[in-house]
């Protein structure tokens, strides 16, 4: 008798181990299959879905309902934070709009004031309220420029652009600027082709904000180097510098950044900004690096694109 209530019992305990086993296998299934489906949605928030438990089980649905709640909750935070974006991009479009418009009534009348019939004093006067008003206007463009870049919705049409081309007219564009400031200037680009994934009239823009800062900053050379390494197009605009141990190259690239006081003076910082964020929108880099040569201090600024081979066309 003892003999057989030792079989039930092991019977019972081999069916309740038994119980576990698959009962911990269908858990740990679930919890695959959870895990694997939550990446899913994290990735793509935007499509409303919850987090389902294969196997019915009260804790873990639980667990579950706190995760879908949450899920609720950042998506709810998402879509108010996109509508604070859309409501800000469309009032910086309101007051550069409003800005612009007695803006350009006032260079219109500054346009129209006889120099010949003021003195020496009141002519410097002019220029500098006529300076402060471009600078103004250039301000105005930046920031609307900027609130249309970082929106989600901003794309742009890529194709081959020829890099080394592009570099030499922009240079030859500013070389007025560059040559009133006194500057050694040096291109040195490949003779062929060198083309690049990009939009032309996106990277204009950014060596036309590079070389504005060149022309600002630079003490006494100034350097444009197109190279092919990699599968991509790097261009390097460098110029020597006053003084390399203040400026945290890095921090260049934020809005309304000044490295020292002079930087601050009738620049808004946001030519580098706008640069960058062009840059990333042609799936390319944009860093900056200061360091010294030969004891002299360089800042350097680096873009580099996806190259396109000869004879692929990579459509935009």
């Amino acid at each position: 008798m003892a003999h057989v209530l030792l079989i039930v019992a092991l019977a019972c305990a081999l069916a309740v181990a038994a119980w576990f086993a698959v009962r911990c296998l269908l858990l740990k299934r679930s919890l695959r299959r959870a895990d694997a489906e939550l990446r899913e949605i994290v990735e793509r928030l935007e499509e409303n879905r919850i987090v389902k438990l294969p196997s019915p089980d009260a804790d873990l649905e639980a667990l579950l309902g706190t995760v879908n709640a949450s899920l609720a909750g950042i998506r709810r935070q998402a879509a108010l934070y996109a509508r604070r974006e859309a409501d800000l991009k469309a009032q910086v479009e309101r007051i550069s709009h409003d800005l612009r418009t007695p803006l350009t009534s006032i260079q219109g009348y500054l346009a129209l004031v006889d120099e010949s019939a003021l003195d020496a004093e009141a002519r410097a006067s002019l220029a500098t309220v006529r300076r402060k008003a471009d600078a103004l206007q250039r301000l105005i463009a930046q920031f609307y420029d900027l609130s249309r870049f970082e929106a989600e919705d901003f794309h742009l049409e890529l194709g081959q652009v020829d890099v080394g081309r592009l570099v030499r007219e922009s240079v030859a564009e500013q070389y007025r600027l560059l040559e009133e400031r006194g500057l050694d200037v040096r291109v040195e680009v490949p003779r062929h082709a060198v083309k690049a994934r990009a939009n032309a009239e996106a990277l204009e823009r950014v060596f036309e904000n590079l070389l504005h800062n060149v022309s600002k900053y630079a003490r006494s050379s100034f350097e444009a180097v197109v190279e092919e390494e990699n599968a991509e197009v790097a261009v390097v605009f460098a110029n020597d510098v006053d003084d390399v141990g203040r400026l945290d190259a890095e921090r260049l690239f934020e809005p309304h950044y000044a490295a020292d006081a002079s930087r601050s003076q009738e620049s808004s910082g946001l030519g580098l900004t706008i640069a960058r964020h062009l840059t990333e929108r042609m799936g390319g880099t944009l860093e900056a690096r200061a360091e010294e040569r030969d004891g002299v201090a360089w800042l350097s600024f680096a873009l580099r694109l996806p190259q396109v081979e000869p004879g692929i066309l990579h459509p935009g």
